[in-house]
């Protein structure tokens, strides 16, 4: 390639790289502002825990969680309201302290974190098929190096699988009016 022609190309390489930045930028701010508005709309989902135990359970605006562990060849139920742990012994309900701050990998704990960093940042992966349909990617990093990643629903933003660590959470049933946690007393 004579110089001047390889000099062009090195200018208009750089153009294109120089122009990539803003644009991964943008899909950056689109993706993270429709995934935090699809979220907005979310009164309840129904999640699933694979990991070193199975977990079902279901979430509902705003905060609370129920599940139901098999821990040990027993079901362990629990609930989660307003930061307390509530454990179902012996047939009846106990308050047996606060969460763990591990809920924030939950879809749930992830927007929060994002919504309150303003300079948060969703980073779109290439599309995968999950279950025979194509889903969109992203993946998010905590402050403490935790990567997550998250599978979401084109169409809708709603996410579907998020893996993080040695756990996988899948999700369903958003906003299913049969999802009602009462809360102990």
């Amino acid at each position: 390639m004579p110089v001047r022609t390889r000099g062009a190309a090195m200018i208009v390489l750089g153009c294109a790289l120089a122009a990539a930045t803003p644009v991964a930028a943008a899909a950056d701010t689109n993706l993270r502002s429709k995934v935090l508005q699809a979220f907005a709309g979310v009164k309840s989902y129904r999640v699933t825990v694979l990991g070193s135990v199975r977990s079902l359970g279901v979430w509902q605006a705003p905060g609370k969680y129920q599940m139901t562990t098999e821990f040990n060849g027993k079901a362990v139920k629990t609930i989660i309201a307003d930061g307390a742990l509530w454990q179902y012994v012996d047939g009846k309900w106990e308050k047996s302290g606060t969460a763990s701050n591990n809920l924030r990998v939950d879809i749930a704990g992830l927007v929060q974190t994002v919504k309150g960093a303003p300079n948060a940042v969703l980073t779109p992966l290439p599309e995968q098929m999950q279950d025979g349909k194509r889903v969109g990617t992203f993946e998010y990093t905590f402050d403490d190096g935790t990567e997550e990643t998250c599978n979401y629903d084109l169409a809708t933003f709603r996410v579907t699988r998020c893996k993080a660590d040695e756990l996988t959470l899948l999700y369903s049933d958003y906003n299913d009016p049969s999802i009602a946690i009462k809360v102990p007393k």
